[in-house]
């Protein structure tokens, strides 16, 4: 991504075409981001074991169907899983949670704090294995757009949107500062581990360079770690909107979230021809995915999301696109030949 070399790990997780989702994780760390649930059988249980927190637009099956496999990814760590989601969160991620039995062996302490983003507040309520997920209780706290999720590096910020049922878009935001610079890390055998986060906690709170760490057994310098493997990022953004009209209603909040942002994952579900059935279903064309990326100003457009309807022509969509805003990508799958199932003639 042209915005940062922080990010070791950022993946469509099932392409332009099939169920949305994004992918966002970071080297090593365990502290990958998931925006959207659908079908995510693409994703290893290693990955899906590193999650921090997932963020849900909605409760369509197309986005909510593959939580159970995050959950079965977690349910052995020793660790709090942040969830966020539009009204009635809470209640449906209880009721996957409380569709299984479990054994509840002693090793089995994961925690879901889920998180429901109302107009005005968040309601939040924690989902404990050692308790054997008891009703939880949940509080409210005063919200305002933007900011629902902030850690040392990063921060998250949402919108309501304009869906046929409660529906989020999210923005992730980079902090600019020390970050583990993924490309030198991956280019070499120095071993990974918790050295990471110490000597990033080390640089940002400003220690000395002759400040010594030891890893593996080898005493190492911070001054020739962050020569070797950090880097100073400027920040980025990227902004994750799926299933919305491009309604007056919601516009500037759109705008306020993808403002700049340096990559756009957007919904582009229909082409303009149809854009009477895109209003009906409250979806973008892509047409007006390109209108918002412009008016947006953000470097890059990633079309996601498109209906099936327009198999065979995917590419399409991106060049319909492309006629409004030149900075335009999808992820196509190479089309499959068919196999003829016609049976030679008889001579």
């Amino acid at each position: 991504m042209p915005a940062s070399r922080t990010i070791s790990d950022i993946r469509l997780v099932n392409g332009s075409t099939g169920d949305p989702g994004l992918f966002i994780d970071y080297p090593g760390r365990n502290d990958a981001i998931l925006f959207d649930a659908g079908d995510n059988a693409g994703l290893g249980m290693d990955r899906l074991g590193d999650l921090e927190a997932v963020f849900i637009t909605h409760h369509h099956v197309d986005h909510f169907i593959g939580f159970d496999r995050i959950v079965r990814a977690n349910l052995d760590r020793d660790k709090t899983l942040q969830v966020f989601g539009p009204e009635g969160t809470i209640a449906k991620v209880y009721g996957k949670i409380k569709s299984y039995e479990y054994p509840f062996f002693p090793f089995q302490k994961i925690v879901i704090d889920v998180h429901e983003v109302l107009a005005t507040q968040i309601r939040t309520a924690r989902l404990e294995c050692t308790r054997r997920f008891p009703r939880p209780k949940v509080h409210e706290v005063n919200w305002a757009e933007p900011l629902i999720y902030e850690t040392d590096d990063l921060k998250v910020e949402a919108a309501h949107v304009d869906h046929t049922v409660p529906c989020l878009a999210f923005a992730l935001v980079e902090k600019p500062g020390f970050a583990p610079d993924s490309t030198r890390l991956a280019g070499t055998s120095f071993p990974r581990g918790p050295w990471i986060n110490e000597a990033l906690k080390l640089l940002r709170a400003g220690a000395p360079l002759e400040t010594v760490l030891m890893i593996k057994g080898q005493a190492r310098l911070l001054g020739e770690l962050k020569d070797q493997y950090f880097t100073q990022s400027p920040g980025s953004r990227i902004a994750y909107v799926t299933d919305t009209a491009w309604s007056e209603a919601v516009r500037p909040a759109l705008l306020r979230l993808a403002g700049g942002a340096n990559r756009l994952y957007c919904d582009a579900f229909y082409a303009q021809e149809q854009i009477q059935q895109a209003d009906k279903h409250h979806h973008m064309t892509a047409t007006q995915a390109a209108e918002f990326a412009l008016a947006a100003g953000v470097e890059e457009l990633i079309l996601i999301h498109f209906s099936t309807r327009y198999e065979g022509r995917f590419d399409d969509l991106v060049e319909e696109a492309r006629a409004s805003f030149s900075h335009v990508t999808a992820e196509i799958p190479p089309v499959r030949q068919k196999k003829s199932t016609r049976s030679a003639n008889p001579s």
